[in-house]
């Protein structure tokens, strides 16, 4: 009985973190990333059309200095691809930088496989702390 009950108590413990998490990320205003309207085959330079400066569709400010390798980590050509903003980080970044450490493949919450091969330096570039 102890274990159904301490079970049960730890699935509404990790749905409340699920929802405060979700809702603050709300609050950011952190929306899904725009797909991409228009093909991508001989326009691999973003920044030419898309940057903080200007440009036929700026793109925001905290965009600036993203490598064009970056773009289709977030933006996808197709809306059906496209569905979901980024997981917010349930927790502190603080002494935890090696995201790899828990999200690889052997870690307790891999990462997705269409992360693979992206490395630290990535990871907050989409996923922010809930609070």
């Amino acid at each position: 009985m102890h274990q159904k009950r301490s079970f049960a108590f730890s699935l509404v413990w990790l749905g409340a973190i699920a929802v405060l998490g979700a809702f603050a990320w709300q609050q950011e205003g952190w929306k899904t990333p725009p797909v991409i309207a228009h093909g991508v085959e001989g326009q691999e330079d973003c920044a030419m059309c898309h940057n903080p400066e200007g440009g036929m569709m700026p793109a925001p400010e905290n965009h600036k200095g993203r490598p064009n390798e970056t773009c289709l980590m977030c933006h996808a050509e197709d809306a059906a691809v496209q569905t979901t903003a980024p997981t917010a980080i349930p927790h502190g970044l603080e002494g935890q930088e090696d995201c790899g450490m828990c999200h690889g493949a052997e870690g307790m919450k891999p990462m997705p496989a269409d992360h693979e091969g992206r490395d630290n330096q990535y990871c907050t570039l989409c996923h922010k702390p809930a609070a």
